[in-house]
């Protein structure tokens, strides 16, 4: 069961790198939402979600392990948390995952904080985009109904753009 334990800890220890990158993500995306940069934004999503995937793959094989460890100590696996095995192993151990306990509870606020700020910034782009799409006149929503209570049919002309061309 020791070397269970530590096996968990590594994997804790992965969970944490793999946080700290996405924080890093996130702040790399939100520098390109802000530089209107498509291309870098295009790269970290890309990068985002690589990471995921990668994610998803320790977070079964922790899993895994603690199913493993519920076992061994003859306890239900979903009773089985991080702070119910630091009352269990010994003290250095229990030191370790405490300290990956906080260091994960703390990206995990910085990640939706970050997040957070990231989606507002996409939700301004899009009301901005759509914004300037009425305004042209391009946008469904532009073309006007009139007073009929017919339901909104597509218009087969469009208005056009106010654009001054006599210079």
């Amino acid at each position: 069961m020791e070397q269970k334990i530590l096996q968990l800890i590594k994997l804790i220890g992965e969970e944490v790198v793999i946080f700290h990158t996405f924080l890093d993500y996130l702040n790399q995306q939100q520098e390109a939402l802000v530089a209107n940069d498509i291309e870098a934004l295009e790269q970290v999503t890309a990068q985002q979600e690589e990471l995921a995937q990668k994610t998803t793959d320790i977070e079964q094989q922790r899993r895994n392990l603690v199913a493993d460890i519920s076992v061994d100590l003859n306890r239900n696996q979903d009773d089985l948390n991080l702070t119910e095995l630091m009352k269990l192993v010994n003290a250095q151990q229990s030191e370790e995952l405490h300290a990956l306990q906080e260091t994960l509870l703390n990206l995990h606020t910085q990640i939706s904080e970050q997040k957070t700020q990231n989606d507002f910034l996409i939700r301004k782009s899009m009301e901005y985009l759509n914004s300037a799409m009425v305004q042209l006149g391009l946008s469904p929503s532009s073309q006007s109904q009139g007073y009929s209570p017919e339901p909104k049919l597509p218009r087969k002309t469009r208005s056009t753009a106010l654009v001054d061309r006599t210079a």
